[in-house]
């Protein structure tokens, strides 16, 4: 509940009027009758707002955005985020202040996906996914990242009322292996590749268009040239998962 103070506008300054002594009792009075009663109704709206966001179903792409609370989220606060949709709605891009004091802005948005550019190197897709198990899931594949530093990611689930599901059991990281394709023959063998790529590194992008997973292996950037000058001969452009209902596979 709102409330609003109407300034009148009359010769004291500040919209204020002179008060008796005995008119000031009187208020004094009415508000300590009053106060416990507006706290009971402050404690039951929050308790409301609560019981609400427990019960309530998340299914869209905008909803799992105000309403998702994951850590690379809290950098905005939920009132931002509403903006930031009510602003893409009218067609513009509002770029909001995070609590870094940096910039956060959408840059796609359907009923089914939406990705956010979080900071300068960081981002995150939230994609909905049909299950036959759990009705509508969330997908966050938030991955973290630039031109200088190698760029991975991190994928979440969570049911339909934000209950956060086991990953495994939904989604299995491609092999190492799956990344290269080596022909017979060839002088490098992929023991030799293991051991130039001890930690590898992966960044999945999401679809807006359908249930595919997009990984790329993002080892550049720290590998040793010579090296990834040998990986990249045989180096898969993407590996690709498809979402059968159940859980991600590898195409």
């Amino acid at each position: 509940m709102r409330f609003f103070i109407k300034r009148r506008n009359n010769n004291t300054k500040c919209g204020f009027t002179r008060i008796t002594a005995h008119g000031f009792a009187v208020a004094v009075i009415l508000i300590s009758m009053f106060m416990p009663a507006l706290s009971v109704s402050v404690q039951a709206a929050e308790m409301e707002g609560k019981e609400n966001t427990e019960e309530r179903k998340v299914t869209t792409a905008r909803d799992a955005f105000t309403y998702l609370n994951i850590p690379p989220l809290e950098i905005l606060k939920r009132t931002t985020r509403l903006d930031m949709l009510d602003y893409w709605d009218a067609d513009s891009v509002y770029k909001a202040t995070n609590a870094m004091n940096g910039l956060s802005w959408i840059e796609k948005c359907t009923p089914d996906y939406i990705k956010v550019q979080l900071t300068p190197v960081s981002t995150l897709e939230l994609k909905m996914l049909r299950s036959k198990k759990d009705g509508v899931i969330t997908m966050a594949v938030y991955t973290v990242g630039n031109q200088s530093q190698s760029e991975d990611s991190e994928i979440t689930f969570s049911d339909e009322k934000l209950h956060q599901l086991d990953a495994k059991k939904l989604f299995k990281q491609p092999k190492l292996e799956a990344f290269f394709d080596i022909p017979k023959g060839s002088l490098t063998s992929m023991k030799e590749i293991r051991e130039m790529i001890p930690f590898p590194t992966v960044a999945y992008t999401a679809s807006p268009d359908n249930d595919n997973l997009e990984a790329r292996l993002t080892v550049g950037t720290y590998m040793n040239i010579d090296d990834y000058n040998i990986v990249k001969l045989f180096l898969k452009p993407v590996v690709k998962l498809k979402w059968d209902g159940k859980e991600f596979k590898q195409l």
